[in-house]
């Protein structure tokens, strides 16, 4: 028995081929299965259609599943540290990000507000450190929210709000604090800024070209750092062509001297590389 096919159903199936995107596809499958008369001559395409849209379905299932996975793995770092916010409800987490990151996200009364995590950049001189607000903590919290386990334990500092004593003891019940921490309070945003650079361990290290002033934004380098760490930090060529350096140190009795790449800065140095 013949098909017999529309005129639409064959404009659909052209639009189909020149189609590229998956959701476009699955439309047009909807579209030429809903014009298809249903007989036993139709049956086999009918098939085939109901084929396509299934594979589509599929791999559509597939890849939202593969970006959940990925997702769950944590935020990827960026900037000089990753710092976690993390406090009990209405602890000031979402005013900390908003203040100090230009953001704006809601911050009221109401318990449990954010319900995932938020992140922000923080500069502190011009050091970008990234601070992610971790929702509201309760009892199982660890156990239950898994993408949140994983950004935390792969923070480089957790920064616990807390505005009564009790709020630590809770904190502490249920997240490991296995790693550096730091207490402060959304009320003091200044002293908070300070102590998670102290924390941190950083150095701030500034480089410039020979007869040229230093560079603006400073390369952040954990303390004991070295000419080649910074070298590196900028392009793998400085090493490669390195001859020398000159150190600018601001308080030392010599202000200017000629290292090598093993040279071991401190906070505030200038370094001008000597290449081949």
């Amino acid at each position: 028995m013949p098909a017999n096919l529309p005129i639409e159903y064959y404009k659909l199936e052209e639009e189909y081929g020149s189609a590229t995107r998956r959701e476009d596809k699955l439309r047009i499958l909807e579209k030429m299965l809903a014009v298809i008369p249903k007989h036993k001559g139709t049956q086999k395409v009918i098939a085939e259609i109901r084929l396509k849209i299934s594979k589509l379905k599929k791999e559509a299932e597939k890849e939202a599943r593969k970006k959940k996975g990925t997702r769950k793995r944590g935020i990827k770092k960026e900037g000089a540290a990753q710092v976690c916010l993390i406090g009990l409800p209405n602890s000031g987490k979402s005013y900390i990000l908003n203040k100090l990151c230009n953001k704006n996200i809601p911050s009221t009364d109401v318990p449990f507000e954010t319900g995932s995590p938020e992140v922000g950049m923080l500069d502190i001189d011009g050091v970008q450190i990234q601070l992610i607000e971790i929702p509201s903590i309760y009892p199982g919290f660890y156990e239950k929210r898994g993408e949140e386990r994983n950004i935390i334990s792969n923070c480089d500092l957790l920064c616990l709000v807390i505005n009564r004593e009790e709020d630590f003891d809770f904190i502490k019940k249920e997240i490991p604090l296995h790693k550096s921490y730091v207490i402060v309070s959304s009320r003091k945003l200044k002293e908070l800024k300070e102590s998670i650079w102290n924390k941190l361990d950083l150095i701030k290290v500034y480089t410039k070209e020979p007869g040229k002033p230093p560079e603006k934004r400073p390369v952040a380098l954990k303390r004991g750092a070295t000419v080649e760490d910074v070298g590196k930090e900028i392009h793998k060529d400085f090493i490669k062509k390195f001859r020398f350096a000159k150190v600018f140190r601001k308080h030392a009795k010599v202000k200017e001297r000629k290292v090598g790449l093993n040279f071991v800065l401190e906070d505030g140095d200038i370094v001008e590389f000597h290449t081949s």
